[in-house]
């Protein structure tokens, strides 16, 4: 029964095949008239082409017509075509011909007004977390500079105040052998 659904071909040439065996393999024969020419396949692919940029066209002719024309769309203006704002601002008791290191100063405390000027945190927290931050920063210069110079670190480095390590690392930057002084402090 299963040999029915196939064509005498496939038939004659798995006839010593089983029949269920057979009827899970398939057939595989074509016929002389299921083989299409790729020639006629690319032309009808052309002209489904040609019909459907037709169509796109004539909607969009159709909607420019019927559409009213927007108004010309002005380019975005981010505010940066002025002079610009220096760091700092410029404030009364320090006028703009001021020295670089007024300058520096107010670009410093401006920095810091922003760094304490975290949204979702209080001003608190804020500076508790930058102090933090300063701390561990240079405790890892400290201690990667006693590791180059295959020292042991001192023992009261981890307890000290920011302001204690950066007196510290200023002078063991600088090669000052007398840099354990400024912990006794």
């Amino acid at each position: 029964q299963a040999q029915t659904l196939f064509c005498p071909a496939a038939r004659q040439r798995f006839r010593r095949v089983r029949p269920a065996t057979f009827a899970a393999m398939g057939c595989s024969c074509t016929k002389a008239g299921d083989v299409s020419d790729p020639r006629d396949i690319q032309r009808r692919d052309e002209q489904l082409a040609r019909r459907l940029q037709q169509e796109e066209d004539r909607r969009a002719a159709a909607a420019a017509a019927t559409a009213d024309t927007p108004p010309p769309r002005r380019p975005q203006d981010w505010g940066a075509g002025g002079q610009g704002r220096t760091l700092g601002g410029a404030t009364a008791s320090a006028p703009d011909g001021a020295s670089q290191e007024e300058r520096r100063q107010r670009a410093l405390e401006a920095a810091e007004r922003r760094q304490n000027n975290v949204p979702g945190l209080g001003q608190g927290k804020a500076a508790e977390l930058r102090e933090k931050q300063q701390k561990e920063e240079l405790l890892g210069r400290i201690a990667e500079h006693y590791n180059k110079k295959k020292l042991e670190m001192p023992m009261g480095l981890n307890t000290a105040t920011v302001e204690q390590l950066r007196k510290h690392w200023e002078h063991i930057r600088s090669g000052d052998t007398q840099a354990q002084q400024v912990l006794g402090q």
